[in-house]
């Protein structure tokens, strides 16, 4: 058995998984009528499903042939999908989006929460995302783009919707997994090709940067201006290939 791909978002509260947090989601970029890094996205979510011991999503050729009635169609040349695994369902829905911009980015380290490498609600895109709701109310309320969490060790993670990314000495370190950060697809396939790499890092670290950014699916790469007020650069040499990579749009 695999979840049912549907259209039909309507839950029942009162007998719905998603009371408890238990479901999964999946937030797609669509460019072009196409769904960017589906694979990638459908693989995240296996691994959640087998985690939570629920039925795995249909292949991956089932679920192009699916969106693609939901992406081909006029206003969504550029979208955004959401795939929710929820009461053995697989809800679709799509929306047009418009990238987000801002002539500056200033992040912050959170001081509301602190993320626990341990737990499983970092591994996987869970329904339960109360933690990253509180990081982005504090982003909002202390008028910034982000803030970064740091782990029951002060060992940096990531951010309530991003991947975070120092620049030094010329090299592009990302935290580990095992700090607690979310496997983000941008970060795989930026890893992948081999443009960055994982190392434990702590809040000393940022001061001492060269440059920070930040990547999720939806924005690709977005580059950080300021860290606690100080001014970064923006190093092209580095930053043009990781912008290249993730505007390729690979399926």
């Amino acid at each position: 058995m695999t979840l049912e791909l549907t259209l039909d978002a309507t839950l029942d509260l009162s007998r719905s998984d998603a009371r408890h947090g238990y479901g999964l989601f999946e937030t797609i970029r669509v460019k072009d009528g196409r769904p960017l890094r589906l694979s990638l996205h459908r693989a995240r979510l296996e691994r959640g499903a087998a985690f939570l011991d629920m039925d795995p999503p249909p292949s991956l050729e089932t679920l192009e042939t699916f969106l693609a009635q939901r992406t081909q169609v006029p206003g969504m040349s550029s979208g955004v999908l959401r795939l929710y695994a929820v009461d053995r369902r697989l809800i679709v829905s799509a929306m047009a989006f418009s990238p987000e911009v801002r002539n500056t980015v200033a992040v912050d380290l959170a001081d509301t929460l602190v993320r626990h490498s341990s737990s499983p609600l970092n591994a996987f895109k869970t329904l339960a995302y109360l933690e990253n709701r509180i990081l982005a109310r504090e982003a909002r309320d202390r008028d910034l783009f982000e803030v970064i969490a740091l782990n029951e060790r002060g060992e940096l993670t990531d951010g309530s919707r991003t991947t975070l990314f120092l620049v030094e000495g010329g090299r592009v370190f990302t935290p580990p997994v095992s700090a607690g950060a979310l496997p983000g697809v941008a970060r795989q396939v930026i890893l992948e090709a081999g443009l960055a790499q994982e190392a434990t890092l702590t809040p000393a670290d940022l001061v001492r940067c060269e440059g920070l950014f930040l990547t999720n699916s939806l924005q690709g790469l977005i580059p950080v201006h300021f860290f606690r007020g100080r001014a970064l650069k923006q190093s092209r040499a580095v930053l043009e290939p990781i912008l290249d990579l993730l505007n390729q749009g690979a399926p």
